[in-house]
C-alpha cells in the first residue's frame, strides 16, 4: 500500500504526487474539530444565559427561561455541527483542526471542494458513523486512506 496519490501528467511534466492523509491524523483532526464546536457552543450558551441574567426581574423568574434555552440549544446542536462542517469543508477545503494539522479535503482529481460537494461529503459522513464508526475505520484498509465519505464524494484528505 502506498501512501502516495497516483500521478497525474501535465504538460510541463508529472504533477508532485499527494501524501493522504492517515486514520490518525484525521481523527486527530476530528478529535480538535469536536473540542472546538463544544467550546463554541457552550460560549454561545452562556452568552444567551448572559442576556437573560441580565433582564430577568429575579433569579426565580429565570429557571423557565434558562431550561427553555437549554432546550433550544439542545435541539439547534445538530444543526450548529452540520453548518460547521458544510461551511469550512465548502469555503476552504478543511476545518479548523484540519487546517491546524495541515490537512485538506480535495476532489479526487485535485480540485477544490464545492458546497455541493461539501454536503454530500457531510451526509456520507453520517451514513459512515451509523455502522459504529465502520465508514470511518475503513481509511485503515483502503488504498488511498479513504473512508466511505470520501469514497462517495469523490474526494480525499490529503498533506497540505
Amino acid at each position: 500500500m502506498s501512501n502516495k496519490a497516483h500521478e497525474t501528467p501535465t504538460a510541463g511534466g508529472p504533477a508532485p504526487t499527494r501524501q493522504y492523509a492517515g486514520f490518525l491524523a484525521r481523527g486527530m483532526a476530528m478529535g480538535i474539530d469536536i473540542l472546538l464546536i463544544h467550546l463554541l457552543y457552550f460560549c454561545c450558551l452562556c452568552a444567551v444565559a448572559a442576556v437573560l441574567w441580565a433582564h430577568a426581574p429575579h433569579w426565580l423568574a429565570l429557571i423557565p427561561s434558562l431550561l427553555m434555552g437549554l432546550l433550544l440549544f439542545l435541539l439547534s446542536f445538530p444543526l450548529f455541527v452540520t453548518v460547521y462542517f458544510l461551511a469550512l469543508h465548502g469555503w476552504q477545503g478543511q476545518t479548523l483542526g484540519k487546517m491546524f494539522l495541515g490537512l485538506k479535503v480535495v476532489r479526487d482529481d485535485g480540485g477544490e471542494v464545492t458546497p455541493g460537494l461539501a454536503f454530500l461529503r457531510f451526509i456520507g459522513f453520517c451514513l459512515s458513523i451509523l455502522p459504529c464508526g465502520l465508514g470511518l475505520f475503513w481509511s485503515l484498509v483502503d488504498q488511498e486512506k479513504c473512508a466511505w465519505h470520501d469514497h462517495l464524494a469523490a474526494t480525499r484528505v490529503v498533506m497540505k
